[in-house]
């Protein structure tokens, strides 16, 4: 019966040490809009909505970047990003940079002449009568 016992004790108290050495994840972090289009060697000018809620204070970084965007308790911000290829953005805590949560900000160019071209081309493969 102790033996018993002691061995649920036991496999509790690994569980809960596993679940406490997960890294943290943010309870919900929202980034909107997640998509930019921009027409050709022009940069992609996006005003994103950003917010997070997380126990932890956090601050927001562009993936790679050492200094953050901005930090503190995920109240909904406005961003202002000028991008040129897709961006992940990151969410890490304050304290120890630990990575709590990422979103990816994708950006398509716009090509006004694709539709010409594609027009050109498909009345040429008609051919003549």
């Amino acid at each position: 019966m102790i033996g018993s016992l002691l061995m649920t004790l036991s496999a509790g108290l690994v569980l809960a040490l596993v679940c406490f050495s997960q890294p943290l994840a943010a309870a919900e972090f929202k980034l909107h809009p997640r998509l930019c289009l921009h027409y050709p060697h022009k940069p992609c000018e996006l005003q994103v909505k950003v917010s997070w809620q997380q126990q932890v204070p956090a601050c927001l970084y562009q993936k790679a970047a050492t200094e953050p965007l901005f930090c503190g308790n995920g109240a909904e911000q406005q961003l202002q990003l000028n991008l040129t290829s897709h961006t992940r953005l990151e969410l890490r805590a304050q304290q120890g940079g630990a990575l709590l949560d990422s979103r990816l900000v994708r950006v398509l160019q716009v090509d006004l002449n694709a539709g010409d071209q594609l027009l050109k081309r498909s009345r040429a493969s008609w051919g003549t009568p």
